[in-house]
């Protein structure tokens, strides 16, 4: 097979119905565990590996890659509006977004 059939493999596991419900669910968790300070992208995803345990594979990647990306974008909102980073990877933020918004 070659690399664009391995691709449109991958992209047909992932976009099923179930799989865009776990994508629509996991950024919105993310998302509010990133706005709030002190809870990591880390930590959203150790929280709910249990969760994913009677998924199937491609489910539960799919619901754990959503949490991370909800909660890296989640940490920003905090860093915006707040200046106080919600996750250690939007630090640099606070010091270009605070005062734009401002």
């Amino acid at each position: 097979m070659s690399v664009l059939q391995l691709i449109g493999v991958g992209f047909g596991a992932v976009l099923t119905p179930t799989g865009i419900f776990l994508m629509l669910i996991g950024v919105a968790v993310g998302i509010v565990f990133g706005a709030l300070p002190g809870l990591s992208a880390t930590m959203v995803i150790a929280l709910f590996l249990p969760v994913t345990y009677a998924m199937a594979s491609t489910d539960a990647m799919t619901l754990l890659m959503a949490l991370f990306i909800g909660a890296i974008s989640g940490g920003l909102i905090s860093a915006i509006l707040l200046h106080i980073p919600g996750t250690p990877s939007s630090v640099a933020t606070c010091f270009d977004g605070h005062p734009l918004v401002r």
